[in-house]
């Protein structure tokens, strides 16, 4: 009997060090796919080219803007933001392409995105702070994360 008590113990601490295993390589929370965080900070990138575009030169169309490329992922760690889960990814990128020099080109670019889960397994959003009066609570706003004309071709055919 004590030997079938002492099995039964085992097994238990078995189960809960895979479990704990499953939770550490990210089977429960997974960090999101390289291609979500590289469309999200292309996405973040295109939005700031265009905003210093219209700015800087309204009435002239852009000719090529610099693309992301090089990224390399840091630590990525899950958190809970507006009471819900989402994870924290850091790293750094170049950027490539566009009218820039070889130093812009050689820049190490550093990035800290939020990401959350979407409605399907495929899809995520990008969390970034929206502009609060002082004194309200800080808000999350979330965007789809657009990845290339091929994934969407590819989900919908």
């Amino acid at each position: 009997m004590k030997k079938l008590a002492s099995k039964t113990v085992m097994q238990i601490m078995a189960i809960a060090l895979m479990c704990l295993s499953l939770l550490g390589c990210g089977l429960i929370n997974p960090r999101p796919p390289r291609t979500v965080v590289e469309a999200a900070i292309a996405q973040k990138l295109s939005q700031t080219q265009a905003v210093l575009y219209r700015q800087l030169a309204p009435a002239i169309p852009p000719a090529d803007l610099a693309q992301v490329g090089r990224i390399r992922i840091t630590d990525h760690h899950w958190t809970t933001l507006a009471g819900q889960p989402a994870v924290e990814v850091t790293g750094s990128y170049h950027l490539k392409g566009g009218q820039l020099t070889s130093a812009q080109r050689r820049q190490t670019r550093e990035f800290d995105l939020y990401l959350q889960r979407g409605d399907t397994k495929q899809s995520w959003l990008l969390l970034e702070p929206s502009l609060a009066k002082s004194g309200e609570i800080l808000r999350w706003q979330s965007t789809p994360v657009l990845r290339s004309i091929e994934d969407s071709q590819a989900k919908s055919g």
